[in-house]
Formats: C-alpha cells, sequence, structure tokens
C-alpha cells in the first residue's frame, strides 16, 4: 500500500486526511504526521495503517478528554464516563492510554480533584463532611483519597453550619434542624449552632 496524498483538512486545518492507495483511509492530528514519519508515495503495511487509525482515535479521544478538562478539573471516573459515552466504539485499552497519558502530563489527578471539590463546595456551597463523603463517591473517588483530603480540611464544621444559618436568617429550631441536617451536618453541630444563636432551652417532645 501506498499513501498517495496527505491533505489539511478544510475545517479544521490541525488534523490530515491521509489517503492510501487513492483513498481515503484515516483523518488524523496534524502533529502525528511528524510523529509517524509520514509522506506522500511512503510504503506502508496493512499493521502500519492499522497503527494510523488507532492514532488518529486515540487523538480524538484525547483532544475531548482536554477540551472536557479545560471548563473545570474532573475526576477520572468523569472523563472515563464521558469518553465512553462519546466514543462508544472504541476499546478500554484506548480509554486507558487517554487516562494514563492525562495523569502524566498532571492534567487528572483524583487526589487535587478532591481537594479542589472541597474547597469549592466551602467556598460557595458549604456541606458537612457526610454530605461531602457522597459526593466525591459519586464522582469516582477512592475511599482513601477522601479520607485524607476530608482529614485534612481545616475548615470548621461549626464554622460553615452557623454561616449558614446567618445567611439564611433562621431562628425556628425545627428548621435549623431540617437545613443543616439535609446539608450532612452531624446532630452535635446542629446542636452548637442553635445554642450559639441562644435556642438552648428546646427539649425535645
Amino acid at each position: 500500500m501506498i499513501i498517495t496524498k496527505l491533505e489539511y483538512q478544510k475545517r479544521d486545518p490541525n488534523r490530515v486526511n491521509v489517503f492510501v492507495d487513492g483513498n481515503f483511509a484515516v483523518g488524523i492530528d496534524a502533529n502525528e504526521v511528524l510523529n509517524l514519519k509520514l509522506y506522500a508515495n511512503k510504503e506502508i503495511s496493512q499493521e502500519e495503517l492499522n497503527n494510523i487509525v488507532g492514532q488518529s482515535e486515540f487523538g480524538k479521544m484525547f483532544n475531548f478528554a482536554i477540551n472536557f478538562i479545560s471548563f473545570r478539573p474532573r475526576s477520572e471516573y468523569e472523563v472515563r464516563f464521558r469518553l465512553k459515552r462519546k466514543f462508544k466504539d472504541s476499546g478500554p485499552g484506548q480509554n486507558d492510554d487517554v487516562i494514563n497519558k492525562l495523569k502524566k502530563i498532571k492534567l487528572l489527578d483524583d487526589e487535587v480533584f478532591a481537594k479542589w471539590f472541597v474547597d469549592q463546595r466551602n467556598t460557595f456551597r458549604p456541606k458537612g463532611k457526610r454530605v461531602l463523603e457522597q459526593e466525591l463517591r459519586i464522582k469516582g473517588i477512592k475511599p482513601e483519597i477522601i479520607k485524607k483530603v476530608l482529614s485534612e480540611d481545616e475548615t470548621s464544621e461549626f464554622e460553615k453550619a452557623l454561616g449558614l444559618i446567618s445567611k439564611k436568617k433562621l431562628t425556628d429550631r425545627e428548621k435549623i434542624i431540617r437545613f443543616l441536617g439535609s446539608r450532612g451536618f452531624p446532630w452535635d453541630i446542629i446542636n452548637d449552632v442553635i445554642a450559639k444563636i441562644g435556642k438552648t432551652n428546646y427539649n425535645d417532645e
């Protein structure tokens, strides 16, 4: 087989169409043309063509993952899920290759993601550690990472809970209990908040 033509794509000049024996074979990233040492009139085997096609699929998947991560940090689970949904015909090995490259260039790190996630919650939508743990589990974060990150979080749950109640201007004991309970704060923290704002004389009936 002979590479008969290399042609930049009109819609995306960063990708190149590769023609083999006069027929379109595959579109690949322009950088891969250099990496694979492709040029017109080069003779290639079926195995080499298969490799080129594989590189093309990898390139599309990698670029998709980079774009997905560019909006905000992501967990490994989130990236895998989106790759699987977008590239339904790709094998697990190709997903692994993309994930491994992202990790290698420091764009994917579940511990870094978990710290960012907790910081965002503490800043914009404070919640108790119980709910934070549940949310991180949903994001696919491993239990040992969750435990480490939450143990290193020095933000006071009491201060977070008190700040929420002050912002909401809640004074009714039952409403405070329901609201903080829904945000994952434990009873001892809720009780301390109630005591702090002067609700110390309530007894459960």
